[in-house]
């Protein structure tokens, strides 16, 4: 044997061993720790009972306690002390019964043993583990796998001596490598009859290892004799391998798990070293399928659950590859899955819970049957959904149901089998099976079963056959029997979710958002069915809960069902309206889920409400009218009113509702997604209005249409403003400093900088008055004057945490700028039609500057008078100090003739009147009312 051949061995046994083992060793420590805190309860019952018996003796007579005054002790007597005098005899204490040992069970299941008394106190007096030194750790255990693993090596090398010397032939070194194995496997055998070292010791099991070195041999001999020499045929390396692994795993029932584990290594990597020019999928799946047995029975005779879990893992990935090598013959994979079924549900899921009551979920089994599900959808999609495939899948799906209805901690498998009835619809190819084969449908849209395809046909009754399996079995289970909130939940999540889910999947994918009535029809078929098992649930969780206090009000059973029934009603809204709004569905559903929790109080309506909503929400990020990666064409006044507008007043309606009751999540997320809406549609209005639908594909951003966005924003600012004071939703608290942020810098960005007609390059379009400049700057002046005053006003009720005057000074300067600009390019409107730039002035538009700066200075200090707001004097005054500036700095220079006199006499007649303002208005009525007051 070469060198090569020795390490393509080694290299294949460690790459197979070291996945299983981790997962075994995983595995195995999990139900370990579990077995010691029982085994140490055990110590702590037996302790007690000890002291119990002691307790119970009848105690000396009166005559012996006089003679001496000291207690007798309770601890036993050393072997080296001195014989007491034998006490008077005493009446024979009652035996007490013998304690028993509690059943076994595998790792991580439930158990029936009673708590033990007192199991803390136990534990807490059980004698600490000596530790283990260096010197004992390399004696007792390094030196004995190290052994072993020389063994092993040593079988290799003799071999590999006896090709490189030409000592022997091929037979004789087969011969040879065989006896060797058989050697080391009954020496393992002979130390474990024998043992040589004490128990309690902490040492290496040396019987396991030399059989596991044996083990290993015997695989490496057989699999020189079939890879190197060609002494076996395929099939027969394929059975003695997997035979020799079989067996190794029986042998670990009595040399230890670790044997176990090597077993299963060997016996699942057999397929992978033996090939053949025509693998038969059969033998292979009745290969696997015996392994598997085999690990399962050893497992519970053990009761080592890691090894059926790791065997589990490893039949389904066999399961996989059978779906990789099948043909046109489904049978093997068919006849392995359901076998494979069988297996788990009598190992993983019957023989752990079988009589235990319910402690929690077992996920070990759960997630053997997910794997089980996974195995049979990638089975009906390999095999285009025949209906051998979709019997397989239905029967792993009534599997997983039968396993939720009958144990409690596994009702999870009721929503892994709904999850798999759904993904099937999901993943068949429903839309070019009916293109290639065309229905002819009746006036109405109607399906009739005379008139469908067959592949539609099938596609529905995998639609209706576990919907109408899992409601019903579902449904009966929870009316008939209370249980647990955490049960009850999950079989009321597979009743109600799948019939839900599975006809929204095969709307999608049947009619793809177009009008239905069949499908609208079915949909308020299952809201009232669902309304009406909901009020079922409802009586019998009123009448259940004073006699099992386990039971929750409201239950799983009836909250569930409700959102189940406001979920049929979207989807009857969704099916049946033209163009399929989902927006509109989704906000109307929202609208009624609020109503019908004002007369049904079930927490989970107000958030089956929200999840509407969010629905509204996720749909506006993906953008409708990009749903198909082409934007076909800007929403049209229709578009806004019936996806945006219409459901933002609808949730906020019932933002309204769920306010009455109080104040929770579900009522902020419809306040939000009501704000959300009305901006989104008062955006796309003002978009429509401006640029019109042709133009508003197009980027780019007019300066009207930057003003109206910026007043937009101030005017939501002051709604929000004013809400926050007059609601407790601290949605408006939360926005308004938000959304005033948000116009703050949208006028930053488009009015002032780029939309600016002297940066932008663009001229100002319409009349000397009327133009574009009323809505770029004048109308979001206003808007940001009146936030302004809404802060001043209203600030309060946003919240201590906000300063106020900051936000209130920044929308009073934002309104002034503005206020400025639009004075300023209206002069340039007049003189020049509003072309941009000032590169050339002429007299009379630099003295209409001074002019109308002038103008916009006194109107500022009459409405600062009027309000006796001194910010806006004050605002008042810059403006006229610009004026000021700008007539003795350029005005004296540039000015000529008529204009320059004009622009002084202006300007003195100005602050003239300002002056005189100042006097009589202000300063001198505090004057006279300080001269009366003395």
């Amino acid at each position: 044997m070469s060198d090569d051949v020795i390490l393509i061995l080694l290299v294949i046994l460690v790459a197979i061993a070291f996945p299983v083992l981790a997962i075994a060793s995983f595995v195995m420590a999990l139900g370990l720790k579990r077995r010691v805190r029982q085994l140490e309860d055990q110590v702590g019952q037996l302790r007690s009972q000890h002291s119990a018996v002691q307790a119970t003796a009848k105690p000396p007579t009166t005559d012996t306690l006089r003679e001496s005054s000291i207690p007798v002790p309770v601890a036993t007597v050393p072997p080296d002390a001195p014989k007491a005098t034998p006490a008077p005899e005493s009446q024979p204490v009652t035996p007490v019964p013998p304690v028993l040992p509690p059943k076994p069970t595998m790792e991580g299941e439930e158990t029936d043993i009673p708590a033990l008394s007192p199991p803390i106190a136990a534990r807490q007096a059980a004698p600490a583990r000596a530790s283990i030194s260096l010197e004992e750790r390399l004696g007792t255990r390094w030196a004995v796998w190290v052994g072993g693993v020389a063994l092993a090596l040593g079988g290799a090398f003799l071999v590999r001596y006896a090709i490189e010397e030409d000592l022997i032939g091929p037979a004789a070194r087969i011969i040879a490598g065989l006896l060797f194995a058989l050697a080391l496997i009954a020496g393992g055998e002979y130390l474990r009859r024998r043992p040589a070292a004490p128990a309690g010791i902490g040492a290496a099991y040396i019987p396991g290892v030399v059989t596991a070195a044996g083990t290993v041999a015997l695989f490496a001999t057989i699999y020189a004799a079939y890879a190197v020499y060609g002494f076996l045929s395929p099939a027969q390396a394929f059975i003695l391998l997997g035979a020799v692994g079989v067996g190794t795993m029986y042998a670990a029932a009595l040399h230890g798990p670790g044997l176990a584990g090597l077993g299963l290594v060997g016996a699942y990597g057999t397929p992978l070293l033996v090939s053949t020019s025509q693998p038969s999928p059969w033998a292979l799946a009745l290969f696997v399928l015996v392994v598997t047995a085999a690990a399962f029975v050893l497992s519970r005779a053990r009761l080592w659950r890691w090894l059926a879990v790791t065997a589990s893992v490893a039949a389904l990935l066999y399961g996989a590859l059978l779906i990789n090598m099948m043909g046109d013959d489904p049978s093997p994979v068919a006849a392995f899955t359901l076998a494979l079924a069988l297996l788990i549900g009598a190992v993983l899921v019957y023989e752990p819970h079988r009589g235990k009551t319910y402690q929690s979920f077992d996920w070990v089994g759960a997630g053997a049957l997910a794997g089980l599900a996974v195995l049979a959808l990638a089975f009906a999609d390999a095999d285009f959904f025949s209906q051998t495939s979709l019997a397989t899948l239905l029967i792993v799906v009534a599997v997983a149901l039968a396993s939720a209805l009958v144990f409690d901690a596994m009702a999870p498998a009721a929503v892994i089998a709904g999850i798999a009835a759904v993904v099937c619809l999901w993943i068949w190819p429903i839309d070019s099976q009916l293109a290639a084969e065309p229905m002819m449908l009746v006036p109405g849209h109607l399906y009739l079963p005379f008139l469908m395809p067959d592949a539609l046909q099938a596609y529905l009754e995998m639609a209706i056959i576990p919907a109408v399996a899992l409601f019903a079995a579902t449904t009966s289970s929870l009316m008939r029997q209370p249980r647990a909130l955490q049960p009850a939940f999950a079989l009321a999540l597979a009743g109600a979710g799948t019939p839900i889910f599975a006809l929204a999947t095969a709307y999608l994918r049947i009619e793809s958002f177009r009008e239905s009535l069949p499908f609208g029809a079915v949909a308020a078929g299952l809201a009232l069915l669902f309304a009406f098992t909901t009020e079922r649930f409802l009586r019998l969780e009123a009448r259940t809960a004073p006699a099992h206090a386990n039971v929750a009000i409201p239950g799983a059973g009836s909250s569930l069902h409700a959102v189940a029934s406001c979920s049929a009603v979207a989807l009857t809204l969704a099916f049946v309206i033209a163009d399929s709004p989902l927006t509109l569905a989704f906000g109307l559903s929202a609208l009624g889920a609020a109503w019908v929790s004002t007369l049904r109080p079930l927490p989970a309506l107000r958030w089956c409400a929200a999840g509407f909503v969010l629905l509204v929400l996720a749909r506006l990020g993906g953008a409708w009218m990009l749903a198909g990666g082409v934007l076909d064409g800007f929403p049209g006044w229709q578009d806004i009113a019936l996806r945006y507008a219409i459901p933002a007043a609808a949730i906020y309606g019932g933002g309204v509702w769920l306010r009455r009751s109080r104040v929770d999540t579900p009522a902020v997320i419809l306040d939000f997604g009501a704000i959300l809406l009305a901006a989104t549609a008062a955006v796309l209005a003002i978009r429509l209005t401006v640029r019109g639908p042709e133009e508003a594909l197009h980027p780019g951003m007019s300066l009207a249409e930057a003003g109206l966005y910026s007043m937009l924003a101030f005017v939501v600012a002051t709604v929000l403003v004013y809400r926050s004071a007059s609601t407790s939703s601290p949605v408006y608290r939360l926005a308004a400093p938000v959304v005033t942020i948000v116009g703050l810098c949208t006028t930053l960005v488009g009015p002032l900088v780029t939309a600016n007609p002297q940066v932008s390059d663009m001229p100002v379009a319409g009349g000397i008055l009327f133009n574009e400049l009323l809505p770029g700057y004048v109308l979001p002046g206003l808007a940001a004057a009146g936030a302004a005053l809404a802060w001043r006003w209203y600030g309060q009720g946003v919240g201590p945490h906000i300063d106020k005057a900051i936000f209130r000074a920044l929308c009073g300067v934002t309104a002034f700028v503005l206020g400025f600009f639009y004075v300023t390019l209206e002069v340039r409107k007049i003189f020049t039609g509003g072309l941009p730039g000032f590169e050339a002035l002429s007299s009379p538009e630099n003295w209409g500057y001074t002019i109308a700066w002038l103008l916009y200075g006194i109107a500022l200090l009459a409405i600062g008078i009027w309000a006796k707001a001194m910010p806006i004097r004050l605002a008042s005054a810059i403006v006229i100090m610009l004026a000021v500036i700008k007539a003795f700095l350029f005005d004296l220079s540039e000015l000529e003739g008529i204009w320059r006199a004009l622009s002084f006499i202006g300007l003195g007649v100005a602050l003239i009147g300002i002056g005189l303002v100042y006097q009589r208005l202000l300063f001198g009525k505090r004057v006279a009312e300080g001269k009366q007051g003395i």
